[in-house]
This record gives structure tokens, C-alpha cells and sequence, in this order.
């Protein structure tokens, strides 16, 4: 079975690592070792290079604006020189321009769409009417390639197949959950990290849709806690006497020495650092949007506390969470079932399924 996956990693135009491109970077090596003959058509940056040096054979292919004709033109003509049996589109720009590379001529060649995102949290969490317009007309344009021309969705969590589902009236959606990375330690029988200060993390793109925003006024009213920032954006988060910007981290040793994670998210379709953090055991003090609330619901209370979006609220909760008298064998056994749930071998089988079965039904 070939698969031929297409993605303009952090959309037309612009370059960032997040959760659907960490996909293709753990994902795609793993179906090649179930003997999945996978092709990958991204632009040339972080995600191309770590797939050709796991050996997976990769083309030069992106959007340069949100509507590129030459995209389309490419994708089409790479299903026409390779036959995939399945093309699996990644994030908005992908998935509008496949369907419209695929069109009717393409239309016996199944397509997998995965946004990995809510375009109406997008909108309903814009700042200004220009930039509400802007997503409604990505809402729009996808709504109607996506009657145009069928396929199959998927979505990472049930928050974004509900999106689809009741707001977009989209009837096939498949809901498979982001998985923890391929190698991933286990939770160790001490807890969190127990040296030095207390340390809170944020780990993730530094946008305001991720909330890096409040991170200032967060750290400002907790004085004696270190703040580790690490990730990179557009929000410019000033350092500060507690506060540290360290760049792109190791998911699991940044998070390892940590005594708690803020993930103050405005837009989430599943929150994957709040995943890997409470299964290591480190609590999370989150906003609940979207896709958050039903990931750490396990963990209410024990390893995970919601609070409002004010820098006040925020910090204490961090105070609830990092209280030592916080730590029982409550999060250690939530942090092992929170590993055997999201287990990558698990969610590897779940997507070679689906590929299987969209090539059978296609003949």
C-alpha cells in the first residue's frame, strides 16, 4: 500500500512546529516500518530534514500563499507519477489544495483529510472583524471543497469531531487522538522534579492563540517560581527576573524538570504537552479550551486545574498545583494510564487501519 502524505507544515507562507507536523516527523517513519510505502510532499525546513534522515522518501512540494494554483498543479501531478493508494492531507492549506489537485480527474485516488484544529475556535477567538472574516472564508472554502469533493476526516480528538460534525455538518469523521511520542520515558516513582525552586513550564508556539501572552503577568505574580519558556512565535515574551526563554526544547527532559505546566491556550483542538506532562506525573494548570478539557478530565483535580485566562487566576492555580502536599500515588497511577491510553504503537495501528481500509473500499 503506498501512501502519499502532502503538507505545507504551518500553513502557506509560514514555518512553525507543532502538533501536526511533530505527526509527520514520529508517524510517518513508524508506517514505513509496517511496511507502508509512504511518500512525503512538504516544503524544505525542520520536518523534511528529520524525515529524509529516518530514511523516508520525501518531494519538495508547498503552498507559497494561501491560494496557489502551482500547489494544486503539484500534488496532482504527483498522484498521477506515483498511483498512491490513499493521499493523507495535513492542515487546512493541504487539504483545499489536494482536493483541488485531485478534482474529478483524481477522484478514484481516496483522500484522508486531518486539520488537526478547529477553524471555528479560531474564529470565535479572533481579536478583531477583519480576522473573524478572514477564518469564515477559510470555513467556508472548506465546507464547500468538502462537497465538492468527498473524503474521509479525521479528527485528533472528540471536541474537533463535534466542531465538524454539528457546526460544518460533516457526516464521515473518524476520531483518532494524538498519541505520546514514539520513545517516551515513564513516570519515575518519586514524582516531579524535587531540586532547587519551584519551576513552571510552558512549552509550545508562542502565539496568542496559545496564550504567550499572559505568561509575563503570570510570572509576575509569582515572584519566587522560576518560569521556563521554551518554543518559538510571533508574541514576544519579555524575559524577566523569573522568567526564561529557552528556545525549542527536548519535549521530555524540559518537562522532567518541572513542577508544573501552563498550557493558557485560547485555541486547542487536543493539547498535546498537557498529555506528555501528566504522563510523566507533572501537573498542568490549563484554560480547558476545546480539546483540552476532555484530554486532562481524567486528571481533574489530581494532575490537572483549570483557571481562568487572568494572569491572577492562573497563578493560583499553579500555587494548588505545585503545593507538595499535591504529590500522592493518585498522579503517579493517573500518569501510567495516561501512557497506556496515548501509547504511539496504539495510535500507529489505528492509522495503518484506516489507510487499509479507505485503499480497500476504493477498488
Amino acid at each position: 500500500m503506498r501512501v502519499l502524505f502532502v503538507c505545507t507544515t504551518g500553513g502557506s507562507g509560514r514555518r512553525q512546529l507543532g502538533g501536526a507536523e511533530r505527526f509527520l516527523i514520529e508517524m510517518l517513519p513508524a508506517l514505513v516500518a509496517r511496511g507502508v510505502d509512504v511518500v512525503a510532499a512538504t516544503p524544505d525546513d525542520e520536518v523534511a530534514a528529520a524525515l529524509r534522515d529516518a530514511g523516508v522518501p520525501w518531494r519538495p512540494l508547498g503552498a507559497a500563499k494561501r491560494v496557489d494554483l502551482g500547489y494544486a498543479r503539484g500534488i496532482r501531478a504527483l498522484v498521477e507519477e506515483l498511483r498512491p493508494d490513499v493521499v493523507s492531507a495535513h492542515l487546512l492549506s493541504a487539504a483545499m489544495h489536494a482536493r483541488a489537485g485531485l478534482g474529478v480527474r483524481g477522484r478514484r485516488t481516496p483522500l484522508v483529510v486531518t486539520l488537526h484544529n478547529s477553524l471555528w475556535q479560531y474564529r470565535d477567538t479572533a481579536q478583531t472583524l477583519r480576522a473573524k472574516a478572514a477564518v469564515q472564508a477559510n470555513i467556508s472554502t472548506d465546507l464547500m471543497f468538502r462537497r465538492l469533493r468527498p473524503h474521509a476526516t479525521v479528527a485528533v480528538s472528540d471536541f474537533e469531531a463535534h466542531e465538524l460534525r454539528v457546526r460544518g455538518r460533516v457526516r464521515d469523521v473518524r476520531v483518532i487522538p494524538n498519541p505520546l511520542p514514539a520513545i517516551w520515558p515513564e513516570v519515575t516513582d518519586g514524582g516531579v522534579a524535587s531540586d532547587g525552586p519551584v519551576r513552571v513550564g510552558f512549552l509550545g508556539r508562542l502565539e496568542r492563540e496559545k496564550g504567550a501572552d499572559l505568561l509575563a503577568g503570570v510570572a509576575a505574580e509569582l515572584p519566587d517560581v522560576e518560569f521556563l519558556v521554551a518554543g518559538a512565535g510571533t508574541v514576544d515574551v519579555a524575559e524577566g527576573p523569573n522568567l526564561h526563554l529557552v528556545g525549542r526544547v527536548d519535549a521530555a527532559p524540559f518537562l522532567q524538570r518541572l513542577h508544573c505546566l501552563l498550557v493558557p491556550s485560547r485555541v486547542e483542538a487536543f493539547g498535546r504537552s498537557a498529555l506528555e506532562a501528566m504522563s510523566l506525573g507533572v501537573p498542568v494548570v490549563h484554560s480547558g479550551a476545546g480539546g483540552l478539557t476532555e484530554v486532562t478530565a481524567a486528571g481533574d483535580g489530581v494532575l490537572a486545574y483549570r483557571a481562568d485566562l487572568t494572569p491572577q487566576a492562573l497563578a493560583a492555580a499553579v500555587r494548588t498545583a505545585t503545593d507538595p502536599a499535591a504529590w500522592d500515588e493518585r498522579r503517579r497511577d493517573l500518569a501510567r494510564r495516561y501512557a497506556q491510553r496515548h501509547s504511539f504503537d496504539g495510535c500507529v495501528d489505528r492509522w495503518h487501519d484506516l489507510y487499509r481500509t479507505v485503499a480497500r473500499d476504493a477498488r
